[in-house]
């Protein structure tokens, strides 16, 4: 990710949890995990937002390991996600192990974000599969 996205996410990401006063009593919140998949393969080294399309709550973030895998945080740090409905946004994550170069993860899924989840009161598996085409 180049230092400009970087820094464009972490100022959205600042600025939803100081509008939204974090996560906490007020908001419910939810359990969130699951895989990414790219073209049907485990992706690595991703980041996942949920930014609910209710503005007054707050968004959640993870980060996909080794095997695709993620599990939602709230911006205070709390695991979960507002219950409701999200757009989802996902972004490659620049590392320091040169084999591991980011993924290119098209606009659809991201910037231009057309992916959207539902996320339901109790323990939530949301696997996304993106396509590169």
């Amino acid at each position: 990710m180049s230092a400009t996205r970087f820094l464009y996410w972490a100022v959205v990401f600042t600025l939803s949890f100081f509008f939204s006063g974090g996560c906490g009593e007020s908001f419910k919140l939810a359990e969130v995990s699951g895989t990414v998949t790219v073209d049907g393969v485990p992706a690595a080294n991703l980041q996942v937002l949920f930014e609910p399309q209710d503005k007054n709550q707050p968004s959640s973030i993870g980060f996909t390991n080794a095997d695709g895998k993620y599990q939602l945080r709230c911006s205070s740090g709390v695991d979960g996600a507002a219950v409701g409905r999200h757009t989802v946004r996902v972004e490659p994550v620049e590392t320091d192990d040169p084999e591991g170069s980011p993924l290119a993860i098209p606009a659809k899924y991201n910037t231009s974000s057309q992916l959207t989840e539902e996320v339901k009161a109790g323990a939530n598996t949301i696997d996304l599969k993106l396509s590169r085409r």
